[in-house]
């Protein structure tokens, strides 16, 4: 599957998170483009974690302003790849 293709797929898959008030995993489901989830895969790939544990993480971050547990992620995959990339802000 090249760039472009990855980039028109909006794929529907089960994560498990937390919930805040059980504290108990319970499943969900998100939607991302094909080459967000491909780029969630290869974030967790490099910091050895699975895709749940990033979506823990990034859905119990208090500092995250987002509206939405997608948003959170999506914006979570993007904040990756700045600061991989050497952005130096990323509220401005």
């Amino acid at each position: 599957m090249n760039v472009n293709q990855l980039n028109q797929t909006l794929v529907n898959r089960n994560i498990s998170v937390i919930d805040p008030v059980s504290g108990q995993l319970h499943r969900t489901s998100i939607r991302l483009e094909e080459i967000e989830w491909a780029a969630l895969r290869d974030i967790c790939a490099s910091e050895n974690m699975s895709i749940n544990e990033f979506c823990c993480k990034v859905d119990q971050d208090k500092n995250r302003r987002e509206h939405s547990r997608t948003s959170r992620i999506r914006s979570a995959i993007l904040e990756h790849y700045l600061k991989r990339n050497g952005a130096q802000r990323l509220d401005s």
